[in-house]
Formats: C-alpha cells, sequence, structure tokens
C-alpha cells in the first residue's frame, strides 16, 4: 500500500473527509491506542469522544486480552505479539495487508448496556513516516433494522391501500343508507303535519289508538334517528381510514411549540399526569405541516394519557403515579427508508401505563389495532400515515420492570423534506 502522505496529494483534510462518511472511522496508532474519532463512532457505540481518545482498541474490541497483559505492547517492537487480535494487527502491519472481522460482539455488559453485533475493517497505513491502523466499523443491528423497517413500512402501505379501497367501496352506500333515512324521517313528520290539521276529533281526544300512534311514531324517530347517527359514525370513520387528500402545507418551524400547545390541550383533560420535559433548544427548524404534526401529537400523547389512566384504574395502587417524559435530541447517520441522513430529529415519549402486549409491537401501527378495549385501531396507523408522508419514521418499544411497564415511542423526522 503506498505511503499517506496528504500534503503532497494536495488533498483536503483528513479529519473532514472522515466526518462526512456515514461509516464509523477509528484512526489507531501502532501501540494500538485510539488517536481520533470521528462523529459516526460516537453514534454506532454511543461512547463520547473522550472516554475512547487515548484508550486501547483492544479493550473495546477485545477486552479479555487486556486482562492478561500488564502494559500495552507496541507492536512494532520485536516482540511476538501473545494475543489473537493483536497478533492479527501485527501481521497487518508487517505485510501491509488490511484484513475484515465480521460478527463481531461488543460487550458493554460493565456499563449495563445491551452488546452491539458490528462487521469492521483493519487497513494499516504509513503517514509522515509512522504506522497506524484505520479501523471502519458497521452495525449489524443497524442494517437488520433498516431491513426489518423497510419490510415493515411496506406491509403497513399494503395494508393502507386494502383499506381505502374497502372505504371506498363503502363509503357511496353509506350516503344511499343515510339519505333514505332522512326521506323517511321527512315522510313521518309530513304524514303527522297532515293528520294534526284534519278537523277530526279524534285528533284532540286521547284514546288508546292516539297513544299507540304516537308511541309508534316515536319508535319510527328513533330508528331513524339511530340509522343517520350510526351511518354518520361509519362515515366518520371511513374519512379517517381514506385520510386527507390535502396536499401538505410545508413551513418551517420549532417543533416544540406544536408540541406544547398539544400538551397543554391533553394535560387540560389529564391534569393529574406528571411531565418530565427534555428538550434540546438548540435543534434547528424543520420542514414540516403544523397542522399534521399536532394530530400526530394529539394520537400520541392522548393515547398515553388513557393508558395510564386506565392502568391506575385498574390497580387502585394510591401511590402510582402517572408519568410523561417526553424528550428530543438529534440522531446522527440515521436511515429512512431508502434514504440515509447525516442527522434528524428525534422524539421520544415514553408513558408508565399498562404497557403493550410484546404479540402486538409488530403490528400496532396496523389499521384496526389496537390494545384498548375502546380504541378504533386508526389512531397509530395515522400517525403512521402521516409521518410517511413527511418521510419520516415511528418505532415503539414496550417493556415490563418492577414497578409496572414503560412504554416508548420514537419518531424520527428529516429536517428538510426532499424534492421528489
Amino acid at each position: 500500500m503506498p505511503d499517506l502522505d496528504l500534503p503532497d496529494l494536495d488533498l483536503p483534510d483528513l479529519a473532514f473527509i472522515s466526518q462526512q462518511l456515514f461509516t464509523a472511522v477509528l484512526w489507531v496508532d501502532d501501540a494500538l491506542d485510539v488517536k481520533w474519532v470521528n462523529a459516526q463512532v460516537e453514534q454506532l457505540l454511543a461512547i463520547s469522544r473522550g472516554r475512547l481518545l487515548g484508550q486501547s482498541i483492544l479493550r473495546l474490541l477485545a477486552p479479555e486480552e487486556l486482562e492478561h497483559a500488564a502494559t500495552s505492547v507496541s507492536i512494532t517492537t520485536d516482540n511476538t505479539p501473545n494475543s489473537p487480535l493483536t497478533e492479527r494487527f501485527y501481521q497487518a502491519q508487517q505485510y501491509q495487508q488490511p484484513f475484515v472481522t465480521h460478527d463481531h460482539m461488543i460487550d458493554f455488559s460493565s456499563n449495563s448496556r445491551a452488546a452491539l453485533l458490528i462487521d469492521y475493517s483493519v487497513t494499516p497505513v504509513i503517514y509522515q513516516d509512522r504506522h497506524y491502523f484505520i479501523i471502519e466499523m458497521w452495525g449489524k443491528d443497524r442494517q437488520s433494522r433498516i431491513t426489518d423497517d423497510q419490510r415493515q413500512q411496506q406491509q403497513y402501505e399494503v395494508a393502507r391501500q386494502m383499506l381505502r379501497s374497502v372505504a371506498h367501496e363503502v363509503k357511496n352506500p353509506l350516503a344511499g343508507i343515510r339519505g333514505a333515512a332522512q326521506l323517511l324521517e321527512r315522510q313521518f313528520n309530513k304524514l303527522h303535519s297532515i293528520k294534526d290539521s284534519l278537523p277530526n276529533e279524534s285528533n284532540t281526544i286521547e284514546t288508546d289508538d292516539n297513544r299507540k300512534s304516537k308511541a309508534l311514531s316515536e319508535k319510527l324517530h328513533a330508528y331513524t334517528d339511530i340509522i343517520i347517527s350510526e351511518t354518520d359514525r361509519l362515515t366518520q370513520l371511513i374519512g379517517q381510514l381514506l385520510g386527507s387528500n390535502q396536499p401538505a402545507d410545508w413551513q418551517l418551524l420549532n417543533i416544540h411549540q406544536p408540541l406544547e400547545h398539544v400538551l397543554a390541550l391533553v394535560l387540560s383533560q389529564y391534569p393529574q399526569v406528571a411531565v418530565q420535559r427534555d428538550y434540546d433548544l438548540s435543534l434547528p427548524e424543520l420542514t414540516a405541516d403544523k397542522d399534521q404534526l399536532i394530530q400526530v401529537f394529539l394520537n400520541l400523547l392522548n393515547n398515553a394519557c388513557e393508558s395510564m389512566t386506565e392502568f391506575a384504574q385498574r390497580q387502585k395502587n394510591p401511590n402510582y403515579q402517572a408519568q410523561l417524559e417526553i424528550q428530543t435530541r438529534i440522531a446522527f447517520q440515521h436511515t429512512i427508508g431508502p434514504r440515509q441522513h447525516k442527522q434528524v430529529l428525534q422524539l421520544s415519549i415514553t408513558d408508565n401505563g399498562g404497557g403493550i402486549e410484546s404479540s402486538l409491537l409488530g403490528q400496532i401501527f396496523f389499521p384496526m389495532v389496537t390494545s384498548r378495549a375502546a380504541g378504533t385501531g386508526l389512531g397509530l396507523s395515522i400517525v403512521q400515515d402521516i409521518l410517511s408522508r413527511h418521510h419520516g419514521m415511528i418505532e415503539v418499544r414496550s417493556k415490563k420492570h418492577e414497578n409496572g411497564s414503560s412504554t416508548c415511542f420514537t419518531l424520527y423526522l428529516p429536517f428538510t423534506q426532499p424534492l421528489n
């Protein structure tokens, strides 16, 4: 491999190039100490740059090897490395030959974090007459999640299209039923008006026949009222299934404004809920349809508050406190559908209600699927639909713990909307 001499090659700054990559890149010296990392490393490993710099790469990739070594040994010395990974680095440098490791598990058990499955490559380089290694990392969990998200998104879209087709077919007959019920009601009213206007003595005298006729009339009116009200309810339901045909009203906005607006509305209905805000006030503005985002927040926050209220009623625990946590952050190098973004808005809404059964987690965004007895199963489907129109996505996690359950909905929204 040729020497890496940036000044002679007249290339842009190496750090600048590395920061623009989607790949996590580490710069390691010949003593296997980390000298530089890009932002993608911090995002992938969830470890700050300060904690990584100066540490041996073995601490991350092979901590068991460090336990058997009292000091860090430079692999450029005459000493033969006595550990497997150090030996691979030694051979790579000796023959200037890169190597790749697949399905490597990084164990964060000391930090109470879940393990991370990665692929990584090691490329030996010579820069300014010194030996270094460039290490690139790819998160396997992230790739599988992207594939699952894309497949699930396709399933959601198929389900929505099927329901929309059914809704279109049902919409016209419903209009006919409502019209017929209204005509029937008008005929009853007309007949009674004519009967009341006739100069018949029997109309003014309360007889059994009159009483029966009046009772029958009231029943028929009640029936037509039921037909009309239930038809209206179904029509409204179908309208939700079909969604809005209005084009999005794109505008620049601060995500906290519609969020706080909805919080004020929801908390006026659920004053017993305590809210913990964890906002990143330095977030840039994003391009979005404000009214549609308000609909998203209304559905999610109402669901959370209803879940906690129902849970409190079932538990009847005087010490239970309904707790809503809302967090806004920037997520770096995030993939949504076919697009990879350098940064997106990440908004998390967490409640301590009854949780969602694991069997429903994979279906919760499908239309007509709900975990609540009084739910229609359309709220989260509408949320999914609106976020799709914003080229965003939503994830859900729900887990049981010793104090109850915790459910977290996490939204990801690009700060700018694509032109196509």
